[in-house]
């Protein structure tokens, strides 16, 4: 299987001997329409790396299903479960038929505490898209503040605030 690393960020940095190596420790996965991939506040146990389809991020809410986002491949699904240990923070399902890579958090583990080089670029990669993504909501919520009126800077402030609360656990 040929990935370009240009065109799939975890995999920069690689050549395609070394992307093949990591994606030896993977199971290729196909996932029909509408599959559940992830489920808010559940607890995942693998990371997926979307070769192909496309997938809908959504929040069950008190107001109901909010979808905050669609993605496509090439994508990484699980990774913030993976770094945080937390639960997932949305659902993610699949709009059309989704052929992915799956690897169990144990195995990307153990391949990183063994000082695999290929693995730790792939999370060095990960943990540099994350940043990335905070990074834009930072400049979003920025700014949000200059497009509102008066009235409503008090409601982006509390969001706000509330937000970026636990941003400090250091």
């Amino acid at each position: 299987m040929s990935i370009n690393p240009e065109q799939f960020y975890v995999f920069k940095n690689l050549d395609q001997d070394q992307i093949q190596t990591f994606i030896s420790a993977c199971t290729e996965v196909i996932l029909p329409p509408k599959y559940k991939i992830l489920s808010q506040d559940g607890h995942s146990h693998k990371i997926f790396f979307l070769l192909a389809g496309k997938v809908r991020i959504f929040l069950d809410t008190p107001a109901g299903e909010q979808e905050i986002s669609r993605n496509k491949a090439p994508t990484v699904l699980g990774e913030i479960s993976f770094f945080s240990g937390e639960p997932n923070s949305a659902n993610v399902e699949t709009i059309n038929e989704v052929k992915a890579l799956a690897m169990p958090f144990d195995a990307l583990r153990q391949r990183f505490e063994e000082g695999d080089r290929i693995s730790s670029t792939v999370m060095l990669n990960m943990a540099e898209a994350i940043g990335q993504r905070a990074y834009v909501l930072t400049r979003k919520i920025s700014a949000l503040y200059g497009e509102q009126h008066e009235a409503q800077l008090s409601v982006i402030e509390s969001s706000t605030k509330n937000i970026f609360r636990d941003w400090s656990l250091w």
